[in-house]
């Protein structure tokens, strides 16, 4: 449970991080960033943890699903915004892989 929570915590401070630095730098826009990045991080790894599947196709369908769910809630909260995809798909990946190194 505490690698959960530990996983969660660095998927919010990076992924908030890059947010911040690539124009989303309202309150507004911060707590949407972090209560998005909690619920779909928290939904991912509950998931590995209560399957026990820690393959490369099962984390690549769960990070998808996690993109595309952030995505929607970044649209949703903040209008189509140009590049938005691409934000939301960078600031993953560099917490996927800041996090396949820390862990």
């Amino acid at each position: 449970m505490i690698r959960i929570a530990l996983a969660c915590l660095l998927t919010v401070l990076i992924e908030t991080a890059f947010l911040y630095i690539v124009g989303f730098r309202t309150r507004y826009a911060g707590t949407v960033v972090v209560c998005a990045n909690v619920i779909t991080n928290l939904l991912v790894n509950l998931c590995l943890a209560v399957t026990g599947l820690y393959g490369v196709l099962i984390l690549a369908v769960l990070e998808s699903l996690a993109v595309a769910t952030e995505y929607g809630i970044y649209v949703s909260a903040f209008g189509r915004e140009e590049k938005l995809f691409i934000k939301t798909l960078a600031a993953n990946v560099i917490s996927f892989l800041s996090g396949f190194l820390f862990f």
